[in-house]
């Protein structure tokens, strides 16, 4: 009764591009690992900026 309506193997369903169970496609993680490392240049730098008004301001302290 149940071998009638079975769901397809896995493998068939992979091979498709379907996506699976909360699986991002290949294409889409490639996107998303280049969106981290993006968001990690742009906190690099605004940390530089940050680095750099500080020492800037110690100076300044320094000399007043």
């Amino acid at each position: 009764m149940f071998a009638a309506t079975r769901a397809q193997p896995i493998a068939n369903v992979l091979s498709t591009g379907v996506q699976a169970r909360n699986m991002g496609t290949l294409r889409e993680i490639q996107l998303r690992l280049n969106a981290i490392k993006n968001i990690g240049k742009i906190t690099k730098s605004m940390k530089m900026i940050a680095s750099t008004k500080v020492s800037k301001a110690q100076r300044a302290m320094e000399s007043a």
